[in-house]
């Protein structure tokens, strides 16, 4: 599919591309216009964005904030949008003297040492009154039995540089989608699926080459997921039914993968 007429800013054409592959999709059913759901998840970001700490909130109302992933992750997703926001919050993070996690910055080749995986440590940096700034930093040792868990090994895809080797890891992925989530270590201990990982799937499936076309009962559930703040709730049971609260981590991941997946999605179908 070409477009040539249509002169849409970047972002802009990303979106109307996600939409005309959602819509157009084999089975697709009336979902919320996930264009507008980007944009409306952009909103939830900058909605909770603390001027006097410079950085956003885990949640809304909630006193703690995450250097990685959260903002971090803000920063990454409204660098196009709110340049000069995303600006404030890289300025935050800076200002508190941490520069990596060791991990998540893999989805932007920006990992030292994004593989193997290894066990993470949740640190507090600083409290300011009645809020506390946190971050999570990646140990030496080595994390046993990361290959149970989906998301890592979406991280994994997304971090592989032998195509080969990434689409294994996807496959090994998507063999725990049960139809309604991922069904992995995680999700059998809590009872419960994790939204964030059906974002991660977007993004892995956008990076592997050629592009993977994930399940549509995924894109269906992760849309249904986005509420009325505009952010996505972090977890669900079997029925759907909605668990906790929307959260930055969750949304940014979620805005990531619906973007990656459209700019993918065309080139796969030419």
């Amino acid at each position: 599919m070409r477009i040539v007429q249509l002169r849409f800013p970047p972002r802009a054409l990303t979106l109307v591309l996600l939409a005309v592959v959602m819509l157009s999709a084999p089975g697709a059913r009336a979902l919320p216009n996930p264009g507008g759901a980007v944009q409306n998840g952009c909103a939830f970001l900058t909605s909770l964005f603390d001027a006097d700490m410079g950085l956003l909130p885990e949640y809304r109302g909630a006193r703690v904030y995450w250097l990685f992933h959260d903002n971090y992750l803000a920063a990454k997703v409204l660098a196009g949008s709110h340049p000069d926001l995303a600006k404030k919050i890289t300025t935050a993070i800076q200002h508190e003297g941490i520069h990596r996690s060791g991990k998540i910055e893999l989805i932007f080749g920006e990992a030292e040492r994004p593989l193997p995986f290894r066990e993470y440590e949740l640190l507090d940096v600083r409290r300011a009154g009645n809020k506390v700034i946190r971050t999570e930093k990646v140990s030496d040792r080595v994390f046993a039995g990361w290959e149970n868990y989906a998301d890592l090994l979406l991280l994994a895809g997304i971090a592989e540089t032998n195509p080969p080797a990434a689409r294994q890891h996807w496959e090994a992925a998507m063999r725990m989608w049960d139809g309604k989530g991922f069904m992995d270590a995680a999700a059998r201990s809590g009872h419960q699926y994790a939204t964030y990982k059906l974002g991660l799937a977007l993004l892995a499936s956008g990076r592997l080459s050629p592009p993977a076309m994930p399940p549509q009962e995924l894109v269906d559930r992760l849309l249904a997921m986005q509420d009325e703040s505009g952010g996505w709730i972090t977890d669900y049971d079997a029925t759907g039914k909605r668990i906790g609260l929307a959260n930055v981590e969750t949304t940014c991941l979620v805005i990531l993968g619906l973007e990656a997946f459209a700019e993918a999605k065309p080139a796969s179908t030419k």
